[in-house]
């Protein structure tokens, strides 16, 4: 079937398949994968971001994130990200788990990481980022998630996980 539109950051396809004996067109969203990283300061605290969002046209807190480049590793680009969009270099950058964010939609895998012995360094945002950092407790993170102030869901899902099976003695 053929594409219905090519862009640099995704693309959309028809694919007809047959399910429960009828077939059915769907339109799939083919993505890159891409990866989240949860970075813990020294004192213990999560290092947030408050980023513009121009789909939703409004600034929201989440955790770095990118997109991952063609054939590189997604732990590479975890570290990579994490230097471009806080300044931050990690000592350690431990895989969590990956999940799809959107399946009914799209083919996107997103893995996520935990990045401890961070070093200050020089941030180098995109040119289109506008990015501040907001260190924060995991209780203030979780607070925000509760109050309906954190609402990108993979931020949402990385704090929840870290919170539930990393982290449980500082909550």
């Amino acid at each position: 079937m053929p594409r219905l539109l090519s862009t640099k950051n995704f693309s959309v396809r028809e694919a007809l398949y047959r399910v429960k004996g009828i077939r059915r067109k769907y339109e799939i969203i083919t993505k890159s994968d891409t990866v989240l990283i949860i970075p813990i300061l020294n004192d213990g605290k999560i290092l947030m971001e408050r980023q513009w969002r121009y789909p939703v046209d409004r600034y929201i807190y989440e955790l770095p994130a990118g997109t991952v480049d063609k054939g590189e590793p997604p732990k590479s680009t975890a570290a990579r990200e994490l230097k471009e969009e806080t300044g931050y270099t990690a000592k350690s950058i431990k895989f969590l788990f990956k999940g799809y964010p959107a399946p009914g939609l799209m083919d996107e895998m997103m893995y996520f990481y935990l990045a401890t012995g961070l070093k200050k360094g020089a941030a180098r945002p995109d040119k289109d980022e506008v990015i501040s950092l907001h260190p924060m407790t995991v209780r203030k993170a979780i607070g925000m998630v509760k109050d309906g102030q954190i609402v990108d869901t993979k931020t949402i899902a990385a704090l929840l996980y870290y919170s539930s099976f990393l982290n449980t003695a500082r909550l």
